[in-house]
């Protein structure tokens, strides 16, 4: 007899990268009440990171959790590498990564920048240092946007509600418009249409390089480049009744030359002249 299973997209808390994976569903039908952890192995969503995946039991994501698979050992034992990586946990991006989750850190920087209102939904007695990740969030992104829609919180008392998704949904009825994610590093609602790419891209390509301290201004650097970019488009399109995404590439590659424009890419500019700018300069831009 074949095993039915349910697919559920699942993605890695260090890096972002997501994956569609079969469960079975017994899992689920033979689990009367709490939740269901299922640990992800190297390999199975991405090649270097294992995790749990947090379901209750009718296969929704309440969170992830990180594994660390590495053994103590005695510190004349350790190597230079073992202790540099643990500097790297505690200082530049890794840090909020290992706090936050990879896609949540991402999240919180669309939301900054296209001036969506985020918040965390964070259990009660558990303690978050929430001027800390604003200050953080103020560092990479240009003055102009700094103290605008800052992360604030929600606090969720699994006394009154036991259910978490059910208190989430309350919070999405309440908060339509609003960027949610939880300390389990998972996303509750992601109010555009765009996704993470951009601000995934920027995170990724600021951690190749291995010191803290210049993660940040990477950061910082890809963001702000991406904002005259944005100033670009806007020459552009300004003398045009309408210009088509297509197009609108072939143009930006001329001029934006250090930049890797795509549709994607034009599509992101668009939504945040739409957001932060003009409606009606957006709509020039079409399919």
């Amino acid at each position: 007899m074949q095993v039915q299973s349910r697919y559920i997209g699942i993605a890695c808390p260090s890096c972002g990268a997501e994956k569609t994976i079969n469960i079975p569903e017994t899992l689920f039908t033979e689990k009367k009440f709490g939740h269901v952890k299922i640990q992800v192995p190297k390999g199975a969503v991405c090649q270097e990171h294992v995790f749990v995946v947090l379901l209750d039991i009718k296969g929704r994501i309440l969170g992830y959790q990180t594994v660390d698979l590495s053994v103590s050992t005695p510190d004349a034992a350790r190597s230079k590498e073992e202790a540099q990586a643990e500097v790297d946990e505690s200082l530049g991006l890794m840090k909020f990564i290992k706090l936050l989750g990879f896609r949540c850190l991402a999240g919180l920087i669309h939301a900054k920048l296209f001036n969506y209102q985020p918040y965390v939904i964070i259990k009660k007695d558990v303690q978050m240092d929430m001027d800390e990740v604003n200050f953080f969030l103020d560092d990479v992104v240009p003055e102009m946007f700094r103290n605008h829609k800052a992360l604030k919180h929600i606090e969720y008392n699994d006394y009154v509600f036991p259910t978490a998704t059910y208190f989430y949904a309350l919070v999405k009825n309440q908060r339509k418009a609003a960027f949610l994610m939880n300390l389990h590093k998972h996303i509750i609602q992601m109010p555009w249409q765009t996704g993470l790419d951009l601000e995934k891209g920027f995170i990724a390509t600021a951690l190749k390089n291995k010191d803290p301290i210049e993660q940040l201004k990477y950061l910082s650097f890809y963001i702000t480049k991406f904002l005259e970019d944005v100033d670009k488009t806007k020459i552009i399109i300004e003398p045009m009744k309408k210009i088509s995404k297509k197009d609108l590439v072939k143009k930006l590659k001329e001029i934006a030359i250090t930049s890797t424009v795509t549709k994607e890419y034009v599509t992101s500019i668009k939504e945040f002249i739409h957001r932060r700018d003009s409606r009606d300069i957006a709509k020039k831009i079409h399919d």
